[in-house]
């Protein structure tokens, strides 16, 4: 995330030279344009990964010791300056939940996927490290309120230590009534689809709980299995193995109304589309032979072309995140981890058009994607960062956020531009979650804040109702301005796939 944004910067008043450790990269002070400055990082990238050195010293071969894999390590680097990197999930039940019973299932949770029991160790090469005092931390709390949307939003806005704080955070938001579990994941553990078994896995350790059953919990293994299965699907496909760390990177071109870089306080936007419109996405994309994320991949195309404005027939883009599981023999993990791929989607703006018609371009796009298995090249890169030198990495993306945070400060650089990245989990459970007698009635996921002109947005579904996400840094943006685009996309699928049908 820190090498994305980087390409971002306006360059004409910085400093054009980056020094980590005793190597320096220079960089033109006036670029003629954004896409050649991308290309000349891009170069300077290669060379200077192509320099770093294997690491030198073995994980310790001890209990309580688990292995780090590259897209922890990728997370990781966002710390500096580039994100909150917290996934945090929302869920409404219909009655209380026994606080005691939830306090023990968290604690099981943590034998049965140890990384959330650990803090990263920034050793060369690093490794998740089990807390020696786990029995003595306060993973759970609980808050009553007479206000539980404000409860939940203080807790959205709340931060996580990446270092130091445990992997998860879980808090009951008590009413008169009923509860509401929210709960935050650090993303340098796990993805998406990680917090997605996660919520199944508390929901089955806490019912079993409350019926009394013998628990029989097994650890899972974090181990390269996963990784190994990919790569042999990756070898089946053959895709282009060519070491360019930004080939996936887009240009960012769409205009947005950023205030600046600045990070600062998070604030959180959730847009729901009423009951009943899923089943009529649904419907409308099976008549078409389309996907929900077809769907809603045309409504923020269509939305940001309503937004930005782009000159015609100039292909844009918007980069999707991808489940790896997907190529996997069973399609699901050995542990909770991060196993997140992507692929960028290019379709131009075109005057007059309709939403099927923009629907029609992008299935089209995302067809002859599919059929390139999407994702898949990024794999063959793990082994290589993962024999990286981990301290230089650091040194390097550390040094890359102070060019940024020092972009930031300056008045006279202007962002305008925005890079609208979509992450569709999908459906959250096929059935409604039980926690003992008590149901989840809605559940919601959200992104991490990213820094401007990043932007996130997450869409997931649960009972009927999909929700659109967003984090931000409030210093950078207008609220409003992201309500706008939430609502412009919400507007499309509603007006586009629900009118008629």
């Amino acid at each position: 995330m820190a090498i994305k944004n980087l390409i971002l910067m306006e360059r004409a008043d910085m400093e054009n030279k980056l020094e980590y450790g005793n190597k320096k990269i220079e960089f033109p002070k006036y670029p003629p344009t954004i896409a050649s400055y991308y290309k000349y990082l891009n170069k300077e990238l290669v060379k200077y990964f192509s320099s770093l050195r294997p690491n030198c010293k073995n994980i310790p071969d001890r209990s309580g010791i688990v292995p780090v894999n590259a897209y922890d390590i990728g997370n990781y680097l966002a710390k500096y300056g580039m994100a909150s990197f917290q996934l945090q999930v929302i869920m409404k039940l219909d009655r209380r939940l026994g606080f005691d019973t939830l306090v023990k299932a968290v604690r099981l949770s943590l034998d049965v996927e140890p990384v959330l029991g650990c803090r990263f160790v920034k050793s060369n090469p690093p490794y998740w490290k089990r807390f020696d005092d786990i029995d003595n931390i306060k993973f759970c709390s609980i808050e009553e309120t007479a206000n539980s949307d404000e409860a939940v939003q203080r807790f959205l806005e709340s931060s996580m230590n990446m270092d130091n704080d445990p992997m998860i955070m879980v808090r009951l938001i008590r009413c008169e009534t009923y509860d509401t579990l929210c709960f935050k994941i650090n993303h340098v553990c796990s993805d998406g689809a990680g917090v997605k078994d996660y919520i199944q896995l508390l929901s089955d350790i806490y019912s079993r709980i409350g019926q009394n059953d013998v628990l029989v919990l097994t650890p899972s293994e974090r181990s390269r299995k996963d990784h190994d299965k990919l790569v042999n699907t990756l070898k089946e496909c053959n895709p282009d193995t060519s070491w360019t760390p930004l080939q996936q990177t887009p240009l960012t071109t769409w205009s947005f109304p950023w205030k600046n870089m600045r990070i600062g306080s998070t604030g959180f936007l959730v847009c729901k589309l009423p009951y009943g419109d899923l089943d009529k996405l649904h419907n409308y994309a099976k008549s078409r032979g389309a996907t929900i994320n077809d769907l809603i991949l045309t409504a923020i195309f269509r939305a940001m072309f309503e937004i930005a404005k782009p000159p015609y027939g100039i292909p844009m883009e918007i980069p999707i995140t991808m489940d790896l599981r997907k190529y996997l023999p069973e399609q699901k993990a050995e542990a909770i981890r991060n196993f997140s791929g992507g692929y960028i989607l290019r379709i131009s703006r075109k005057a007059n058009e309709l939403f099927e018609g923009t629907l029609a371009r992008v299935m089209a796009k995302t067809k002859d994607l599919k059929n390139r298995h999407p994702g898949l090249e990024n794999a063959i890169k793990v082994d290589l960062i993962e024999n990286m030198n981990f301290n230089s990495i650091c040194a390097f993306v550390k040094a890359i956020a102070q060019v940024i945070e020092s972009a930031s400060q300056n008045p006279f650089i202007a962002i305008n531009r925005c890079n609208p990245v979509l992450s569709n989990i999908g459906l959250i459970s096929k059935s409604l979650l039980k926690f003992g007698e008590a149901t989840v009635t809605d559940v919601y996921a959200v992104p991490p804040a990213i820094r401007a002109p990043g932007m996130l947005l997450v869409a997931g579904s649960y009972n009927g109702i999909l929700t659109l996400t967003v984090g931000y840094y409030k210093p950078s943006v207008r609220k409003t301005d992201l309500e706008g685009l939430l609502n412009k996309i919400k507007d499309e699928l509603i007006k586009g796939c629900t009118c008629g049908v």
